[in-house]
């Protein structure tokens, strides 16, 4: 049965159409006008209708592993797509190809608790929502009734650690960073804690993605999907410089060229050296947003520097803000 709602926009009032469906997500839709609104609630009626006349509408008995193929083929996202695929096999093997209508949600349960222990809550969660977006598009286009996960709990996740790095800190890491045995070392820790851009993001850069007149580099997806450009400082260029080449990726692996250097290794052996205690790769982009942050910037300015599309994400750093905060307030407030 619809339903057409007017609802209140900035610009004036729109109207959406609600069709609820039994044991089926409902259908919502949202448009400027009433007439557009019913012309749509009228056809798609008319649609369910037929196919409940036809006998369409019925649990799929599709195989999870073509599920998943369709998936993948029609909505990866555009972000982060072999982790997308490396969650999804792990799922394929887990509910052992299975039919989707087959599937429950204490299979997906029991599944989640046969992941490695070591995995962190945000992790696990992340797995839990890369099956549960699959069952969304078997139940928008595929005819199954209901998603088995809808009903699992997110685990509670902890994302407020802040660690950077103190004055001193940086400049023992620096030092064992310079006398590293991959000559590059200091330049990806140098790019990390002036740009603050992620890990993956740094690997992904070619040579052809670097501007040294503009000083810049542009990663071409980001972990939210979407391109961005680093700005560069002059200490970064004077780096870049001693390796300048005319193609390929800009940390690539000894090995094999095409694809990047796993650094593990020298890096723990530099914190080791540094002495730095309790450190993660990462937490170099927590040190350039913290620096910012204690230099005056604001959390807008922040956020853009390191890829925020949400402010919540970037007010963990706001304690910091506040010799910038009662510089300002002083500033304004001071002669009241």
């Amino acid at each position: 049965m619809s339903n057409i709602q007017k609802v209140k926009r900035s610009n004036g009032h729109a109207y959406r159409v609600l069709i609820r469906r039994n044991n089926r997500p409902s259908i919502s839709k949202t448009f400027p006008t009433k007439i557009l609104a019913q012309q749509f609630s009228i056809r798609k009626e008319s649609e369910l209708q037929s196919e409940r006349s036809i006998g369409r509408v019925k649990p799929s008995t599709m195989k999870l592993s073509v599920l998943i193929e369709l998936y993948l083929r029609q909505h990866l996202c555009k972000t982060r797509p072999k982790e997308q695929r490396n969650k999804l096999q792990f799922w394929d093997g887990a509910l052992e190809d299975r039919s989707i209508n087959e599937i429950s949600g204490p299979d997906i349960a029991n599944a989640l608790d046969r992941l490695p222990s070591k995995l962190s809550n945000a992790t696990r969660n992340r797995y839990k929502a890369a099956i549960s977006v699959v069952f969304a598009f078997a139940c928008n286009k595929h005819g199954l009734s209901t998603n088995p996960v809808q009903l699992i709990p997110f685990l509670p996740e902890n994302n407020a650690r802040i660690r950077f790095l103190s004055n001193e800190e940086r400049s023992c890491l620096f030092e064992a960073c310079r006398a590293s045995k991959w000559d590059k070392l200091y330049l990806i820790v140098l790019m990390a804690i002036t740009t603050g851009a992620r890990k993956g993001e740094l690997m992904s850069l070619e040579w052809s993605d670097i501007d040294l007149d503009r000083q810049t580099a542009f990663v071409k997806t980001s972990k939210n999907g979407e391109p961005k450009v680093l700005p560069l400082t002059d200490s970064v260029i004077k780096e870049l410089v001693k390796y300048k080449e005319d193609n390929g990726l800009l940390f690539p692996s000894k090995l094999i060229p095409n694809k990047p250097y796993c650094f593990t290794k020298p890096w723990y052996k530099a914190l080791k050296e540094a002495d730095v205690e309790d450190f993660r790769f990462h937490d170099l982009r927590h040190s350039c947003a913290s620096y910012l942050a204690m230099n005056g910037a604001s959390l807008l300015e922040i956020a853009d520097v390191l890829g925020h599309k949400q402010i919540q994400m970037t007010k963990r750093y706001a304690h910091l803000c506040i010799d910038h905060k009662q510089r300002l307030i002083n500033k304004v407030m001071g002669g009241i």
